[in-house]
């Protein structure tokens, strides 16, 4: 697993997609800080979970290795300090946002937008998965910056900048969009054309927890995306 950053407080990697963030009841899914100390057997037992990303999400992944650096670290993703910065596959639709939703359009041929919603958990048969909906009232405020960097006849690619950090909020912001992230089974992408939900977190831009130095932690983009890209 590729270390992007490190130094004695903290530690960033790239987390491959198909990797958990978090322990789960499956024991043959082993999450990732268990797969980085198999990796790093100095760090056995002292490294501490901060960050979460979806399974089939690949990208920057922030995990402390000091217990000085857990309270700022806390309290920096409570505060929103972090700039994440993601990209993505998706579905090459002209934009057409939902009825729940605001949209802004930043540049006139829609290739930069910002939906802002209130989202919440869905209340239907989807035991299993979860899924975030838009809600006229109630639920949490949500909003997301959308740029498209690159369009071919089969996708767009586009830069994801969350400006709040919902459950699925970029997922289901592009649903909202007509613009479904390929490979995503639960907000309109499923496709057989790709291998996994093509989500990327690229950057993780913030201020360190202890010295406060800017660190901007880069994961380059994996194979299947170059792949498609070409």
């Amino acid at each position: 697993m590729e270390v992007l950053f490190e130094d004695q407080y903290i530690v960033c990697v790239n987390k491959p997609a198909m990797v958990l963030s978090q322990p789960s009841f499956d024991k043959n899914r082993k999450p990732i800080k268990d797969l980085f100390e198999e990796q790093r057997p100095d760090l056995k037992d002292k490294l501490f979970l901060h960050h979460r990303l979806d399974f089939e999400t690949s990208g920057v992944f922030l995990m402390s290795k000091s217990k000085a650096a857990n309270a700022p670290l806390t309290e920096m993703f409570k505060n929103h300090s972090f700039k994440k910065i993601y990209v993505c596959l998706t579905r090459p639709n002209p934009l057409n946002p939902g009825k729940k939703v605001e949209c802004q359009i930043i540049q006139t041929d829609q290739t930069e937008w910002i939906i802002k919603n209130h989202m919440a958990p869905a209340k239907d048969m989807m035991k299993h998965k979860k899924r975030m909906i838009s809600v006229k009232s109630g639920g949490w405020k949500a909003e997301t910056h959308f740029k498209i960097l690159k369009t071919t006849g089969l996708l767009h690619y586009i830069q994801a900048t969350p400006k709040t950090g919902r459950t699925h909020q970029i997922r289901q912001h592009l649903q909202e969009s007509y613009r479904s992230i390929l490979g995503d089974n639960i907000y309109g992408g499923k496709s057989s054309d790709v291998p996994r939900l093509m989500l990327h977190a690229f950057q993780l831009i913030f201020p360190h927890p202890i010295t406060g130095q800017e660190i901007c932690a880069e994961a380059a983009l994996p194979s299947d995306f170059v792949t498609l890209l070409k």
